[in-house]
């Protein structure tokens, strides 16, 4: 009767054995290819288009739309192996969920990211994963991190364009010539406020900005949202 106890005992425990062995087995195998889809997309590079079925119409985006946003926040858009971030779970989560309903292997994978985020070959937003769909069409993977901060934006408007930096000079000139005082502008302590020498000295602000705009901008290697959304180089 023992012995017979012990052989039905031994056989759970074997029976046991081998759904812990099928479990391990299992996930070692979905770690696995949560490994590979790392890799796919550190080492994504060049244009694909991915077909799936029932795409998000919320989550799919024209390239002209992720131009703008890199423009206003100072963004870049390039390669996935161009990132040097890590990979969240919940990104590969959703890259699982998207290849289920694609025809084949995600390809192609892109990064919306401040240039900090990525290798750029000479050198607080979060990144946001795309892989493109077609007819300059991307559709967002997943996105992690912090939302955009307006404030990011408000720095960033200068960098948009020339005319965007111009207006900047303009506008600081302006505010210098309106709140200085009239005993800094002029010895005529009769002199009203507005007169020749409150123009005068907006000019004067005007040159004074411009020219130390034009230094920094060189000398710290400035370029233009719109010439560096989606640039592999740092200047």
């Amino acid at each position: 009767m023992i012995r017979q106890d012990r052989e039905r005992m031994e056989k759970i425990l074997l029976g046991q054995a081998d759904v812990l062995n099928e479990v391990m087995h299992i996930l070692d195998r979905e770690q696995r290819h949560d490994d590979v889809l790392r890799a796919m997309v550190h080492s994504a590079s060049g244009h694909h288009v991915n077909r799936i079925a029932r795409p998000d119409p919320d989550r799919v985006f024209h390239v002209d739309a992720l131009r703008e946003v890199c423009m206003k926040y100072r963004l870049r858009f390039l390669d996935a192996s161009l990132f040097k971030g890590e990979l969240p779970n919940e990104a590969i989560y959703r890259i699982r969920q998207l290849e289920s309903r694609a025809e084949g292997p995600l390809r192609g994978f892109k990064v919306l990211a401040p240039a900090a985020r990525f290798k750029l070959c000479d050198s607080d937003a979060d990144p946001l994963l795309f892989v493109p769909v077609g007819e300059d069409h991307y559709y967002l993977v997943h996105r992690w991190g912090r939302d955009m901060s307006p404030w990011r934006g408000l720095v960033a408007w200068p960098f948009r364009s020339v005319v965007h930096l111009a207006t900047m000079v303009l506008a600081a000139a302006l505010l210098l010539s309106m709140v200085m005082p009239n005993w800094l502008i002029t010895t005529d302590v009769e002199a009203g406020w507005w007169g020749a020498h409150r123009v005068l000295f907006f000019f004067w602000c005007t040159m004074v900005c411009a020219s130390f705009t034009v230094f920094g901008w060189f000398a710290f290697f400035g370029s233009f949202s719109r010439d560096d959304w989606n640039s592999r180089h740092f200047n």
